[in-house]
């Protein structure tokens, strides 16, 4: 599954990823994409005293991190037509169908990959150039952003973009809610008032005698 990208030649077009061809192809690979996502926060939250790093890019390096190896780990065996490993030097993209070319990353202010502009960072997002020697590929991004406390995703979505904007998004699907199983309703049990025997009270003793003369 394992492959270098090749070195992207001067003077190639680049398609830029159209929404339309793009979704239908993530929607096959959405949950098990979403899943991965979810597998990589679960480990970032087990991580012990995560609340000392003082940098966010130690938590977005960590979280990255865990994302590339579930997501090598969940489509090894789906097959280059499928799903294709991208390796580069400081990090792994993945193509889809041989169609569309997919980058995780955290979302910046503008909701787009944030990034060093790296020589590898620029041949992904500038429209004048072409990733890889691969003029027709759509290239997008799998973005997140986290919640206010750091503890799991606020959003995760796929995005087109022309170097520092959005051109379009969509959200990737949501998170698998637990199941809610209603507890059965308990029918309350009829009460019977226990029997109640009248106590008669004994006949005063005058009452029965006969007067005395």
């Amino acid at each position: 599954m394992a492959h270098s990208v090749p070195t992207p030649r001067l003077g190639d077009a680049m398609t830029i990823a159209v929404q339309e061809a793009v979704e239908p192809i993530i929607a096959a690979f959405a949950v098990r994409l979403r899943a991965v996502f979810d597998r990589a926060m679960i480990d970032w939250t087990n991580t012990p005293n995560r609340g000392l790093f003082i940098y966010p890019r130690t938590r977005a390096n960590i979280i990255f991190d865990h994302i590339i190896r579930h997501a090598l780990a969940e489509f090894d065996g789906d097959g280059d037509e499928t799903v294709k490993a991208l390796h580069e030097a400081q990090s792994v993209k993945f193509m889809f169908n041989n169609s569309v070319v997919a980058r995780f990353k955290k979302g910046n202010e503008n909701g787009v990959g944030s990034n060093i502009e790296t020589t590898s960072f620029l041949d992904f997002v500038d429209p004048q150039t072409c990733f890889g020697g691969l003029p027709d590929i759509h290239r997008i991004e799998i973005v997140y952003k986290l919640n206010i406390l750091g503890t799991d995703y606020a959003e995760v979505e796929v995005v087109a973009r022309n170097k520092v904007g959005r051109i379009w998004a969509f959200p990737l699907v949501a998170k698998p809610s637990a199941e809610i199983v209603p507890l059965p309703i308990r029918t309350p049990p009829v009460l019977t008032p226990p029997a109640v025997t009248p106590k008669v009270r004994p006949a005063e003793e005058s009452a029965g005698s006969e007067p005395t003369e």
